[in-house]
């Protein structure tokens, strides 16, 4: 009876771990569909809206809700993740493409947001806050920085070494891969301590 119950429990994750794999390809096909469905229309920007905004929550279910240690668990917030990654990046191509001036105020609202997301997300989880504070400070210097540090030049004022793209293209990927690599440096520390 115990070697059934375990076969079924394994086959069980088994299934949770492709449902989850699968997860944000479905997303990106989806976000494709939306894109190019019904273009101008409000009832389009809405549905834009709702696609681009799923991975907040998925990620959100992933830290609250999902058991620890698991793949599946894992599998599902690496793929709230990339969606989310994904997903904050095209609202800057939405918002900032062909744009002149500061980032309208929507776009540091979305990234504030995000970054709240990032740090609701990291309380339950004392092993993802170095990594999550990260990038929670990366949507924090993009929301703000796009929005209040513009200028009428390609450079922010008083940084004469750095570009509008520059800046984002640093906080965007620089800042989160920084705390990831600071959490790791973190948890090898914490285990060599333990061992």
């Amino acid at each position: 009876m115990n070697t059934a119950s375990n076969t079924v429990d394994r086959d069980g994750r088994t299934k949770a771990v492709v449902i989850w794999a699968l997860a944000p390809v479905v997303w990106f096909l989806l976000f494709l569909a939306a894109l190019y469905s019904g273009f101008g229309d409000p009832a389009w920007a809405v549905t834009i809206a709702v696609v681009l905004a799923l991975p907040a929550p998925w990620l959100l279910w992933t830290a609250w809700r999902m058991p620890r240690p698991r793949v599946d668990t894992y599998v599902a917030e690496g793929g709230a993740l990339l969606s989310g990654l994904i997903a904050l990046y095209a609202t800057v191509l939405a918002f900032m493409i062909g744009r002149e001036g500061p980032a309208p105020i929507a776009f540091t609202v979305i990234y504030l947001a995000a970054g709240a997301v990032f740090i609701a997300a990291a309380v339950p989880l004392p092993g993802r806050r170095i990594a999550y504070g990260f990038a929670a400070l990366s949507c924090a210097v993009i929301g703000i920085g796009m929005r209040v540090l513009h200028s009428e030049t390609s450079y922010y004022p008083g940084i004469d070494w750095i570009t509008t793209d520059e800046l984002f293209a640093w906080a965007f990927l620089g800042l989160p891969a920084l705390g990831a690599l600071l959490q790791l440096l973190w948890w090898l520390r914490r285990r060599n301590r333990t061992a």
